[in-house]
Formats: structure tokens, C-alpha cells, sequence
């Protein structure tokens, strides 16, 4: 269960980064949320970068519940997801 928990964040770590992030503004933003979901609170996801959308109460659990799957990884490979994700957006901004 773990692992495929970690390859969940994985893919929507890329998905996000890959699929949805083209603009500089959407880089900062994927950047911002995956960097807090990946080493912050779920409240500070709500302050954060989610702090001008409306977020209801099915998303809110289902954020609560990838973070406490994240939260569960070895810290070592929270880390290297955050590297990961400053490596490609700063392929990114190459392109």
C-alpha cells in the first residue's frame, strides 16, 4: 500500500508539473502547492497557495488524506520529490 501510495504522488506530482503547469504563473503555483503538500500542513495549503479557491469539504479530505500518505514517506524521498520537481520546472523555463 505504501508504494503505491508513493507512486499516486509521484504521477500527480508529474501530471501537475508536466500536464498543467505552462505558464510561469502555474509553474509558481504547482511549485508552491506540491512543495507545501510534500513538506507543509494541510492549513497551510489553505493559507497557502489554495488560500483563494473555494475548497469543499471532499476535497479538503481527500488532501488530508494524500498528505497523511506523504507524510508517511522516509524523509530522504520527500526530498528527492522535491528536487525532482525544481529539476523540471527549471528544464521548464529552458524551454
Amino acid at each position: 500500500m505504501k508504494g503505491s501510495s508513493s507512486l499516486l504522488l509521484a504521477a500527480l506530482a508529474m501530471l501537475c508539473v508536466c500536464g498543467l503547469a505552462t505558464a510561469g504563473d502555474n509553474d509558481e503555483f504547482f511549485m508552491e502547492f506540491l512543495q507545501t503538500l510534500l513538506v507543509g500542513t494541510p492549513d497551510e495549503l489553505y493559507e497557502g497557495p489554495l488560500g483563494k479557491y473555494d475548497v469543499n469539504e471532499d476535497a479538503r479530505a481527500a488532501l488530508t488524506e494524500l498528505k497523511s500518505c506523504i507524510d508517511g514517506l522516509q524523509p530522504v524521498h520527500k526530498e528527492e520529490l522535491v528536487k525532482l520537481l525544481v529539476q523540471v520546472l527549471g528544464n521548464s523555463d529552458d524551454a
